[in-house]
C-alpha cells in the first residue's frame, strides 16, 4: 500500500456538516524502520471537543505526549526478510525524525522492545505479525485479529513471506512507569 485516501468531515462556520478534506496521502517510509510504511491519518494531543472543523493538526509527534492525546495509524511491516539497513544510521535517524517525528522516542534497545504511555487498539488488516513481551513469551497476530495493548513493553516482528499491515489508535495515558526501573523512558 503506497497511498491510501483520507476523507474528513466537519463543521463549517455556519453550522452545516460538510467534507473538509478528500485526499491521496502517500506513505512515509522511515529508513530506521527496514522498510515500514506509515500513513499517520489524524491526531491531537488535545482532547476533542466535537463539532469541529476537521483541521488536520500538524507537528505532532508520533505518539500521544499528553494523557489526552491521540493517534490514528496504519503502519506496513515488510517480512524479516525484506528488511533493509540503512548504509548511514546517523543520516537514516535524521530522515525517520523528519518523517514521523518522535517515532525513536520509544525504542528503548536494540531487538525493537518498547513501550508507550499509551493504550494501543490494534487490528490485523492483513499478513501476520508476532508479538513478543519483556517475559519472552510471543503470539502470532493475524488479519481479522484484535489487540489491546496496555502500556506492556513489546516488540513486533513479520516472520511470514508477505507485507503485513496493522491499524492503530494510541490513546495517551498516565503511566505508572516505576516497575521498568532503569528501562523506564522520559516521555
Amino acid at each position: 500500500m503506497q497511498n491510501i485516501r483520507r476523507v474528513i468531515t466537519g463543521i463549517d462556520e455556519n453550522g452545516r456538516s460538510v467534507f473538509v478534506a478528500d485526499e491521496i496521502l502517500e506513505a512515509k517510509v522511515p529508513p530506521t524502520l527496514g522498510g515500514n510504511q506509515i500513513f499517520d491519518l489524524f491526531g491531537s494531543d488535545a482532547v476533542p471537543i466535537v463539532p469541529n472543523d476537521g483541521t488536520v493538526e500538524q507537528g505532532l509527534r508520533f505518539f500521544p505526549t499528553l494523557p489526552e492525546g491521540y493517534r490514528f495509524i496504519i503502519f506496513t511491516y515488510p517480512p524479516e526478510s525484506e528488511i533493509t539497513v540503512p548504509e548511514d544510521p546517523a543520516a537514516a535517524w535524521v530522515e525517520t525524525e523528519r518523517l514521523t517525528p518522535g517515532m525513536g522516542d520509544a525504542v528503548s534497545d536494540s531487538g525493537g522492545m518498547h513501550y508507550t504511555a499509551t493504550i494501543d487498539l490494534e487490528y490485523v488488516i492483513a499478513g501476520e505479525f508476532t508479538l513478543t513481551l519483556d517475559d519472552g513469551v510471543s503470539k502470532v497476530l493475524k488479519a481479522g485479529d484484535s489487540l489491546i495493548q496496555c502500556g506492556a513493553k513489546h516488540a513486533w516482528a513479520n516472520k511470514s513471506d508477505s507485507p503485513a499491515t496493522l491499524l492503530l489508535v494510541f490513546v495517551g495515558a498516565k503511566q505508572d512507569e516505576s516497575r521498568f526501573g532503569t528501562y523506564a523512558l522520559d516521555h
